[in-house]
């Protein structure tokens, strides 16, 4: 097999998932192992800087078709020597989300969304109770309300079309792979362009999401650019 035909074949599909447009469209994406993989070691960069625990329980909210963007998650999470609890991002599944707080010692949380917490609100249980004192990666929808919590102690998750940004400890600026994507601001509007092969690539992709880039490194010494919004 030749060196073009072997990169071919390790680009071959292995699932198909979503992302959401600037204009709130869902659009499919089919992404490979290979990409999931890169994705899953620059979660893993983010995921060192908090020292967690081995053997220690995560939660992780997320629905059937963000493949895409809670597999790598999930990934390095079990890379780390940690316990992935999965849950619906959803109100239906608040119920579960209350019963994996309740019943496991959670060391952190991933994914959680306005969806979760109004679930949560309209059984009777409180976020703020749930998970209070551990990190939280929150999504845009819920991340202010989070950060207002005297208990709560949220970073940001950004998706970025195909792309995601997580904060690490330090908590200044979303972290985006530098290895995977090439990242600007247009003004205001950040834009990325994917440097490695993938199943689809893009050039020059309008996120819709505002905001500024840091170059410089960061405090935990991971040169990843950074988002802030």
């Amino acid at each position: 097999m030749t060196t073009e035909s072997s990169r071919a074949a390790s680009l071959l599909p292995m699932t198909i998932a979503r992302y959401q447009n600037a204009s709130g469209e869902f659009i499919p994406m089919a992404f490979s192992l290979v990409e999931q993989d890169r994705a899953r070691r620059a979660v893993l960069r983010v995921i060192n800087t908090f020292h967690f625990r081995t053997g220690s329980n995560v939660l992780i909210t997320s629905t059937f078709n963000e493949a895409l963007q809670y597999m790598p998650f999930e990934r390095a999470v079990m890379t780390y020597g940690m316990v992935a609890v999965s849950a619906d991002s959803t109100p239906w599944d608040a119920k579960r989300v209350e019963a994996i707080a309740r019943q496991f010692s959670l060391t952190a949380a991933a994914g959680i969304c306005k969806n979760v917490v109004d679930g949560l609100s309209q059984l009777g249980f409180n976020i703020e109770t749930l998970l209070a004192g551990i990190p939280v990666w929150a999504r845009p929808d819920i991340y202010d309300e989070l950060k207002a919590s005297p208990t709560i102690t949220p970073f940001r998750y950004l998706e970025l079309g195909p792309a995601i940004a997580l904060e690490c400890a330090h908590g200044n600026g979303a972290h985006i792979d530098r290895f995977e994507w090439d990242v600007t601001a247009l003004n205001g509007e950040i834009v990325i362009s994917s440097k490695l092969p993938r199943c689809q690539e893009f050039t020059d992709y309008r996120t819709g999401v505002k905001g500024s880039i840091i170059n410089s490194p960061c405090n935990c010494g991971n040169p990843d650019p950074r988002i802030m919004v």
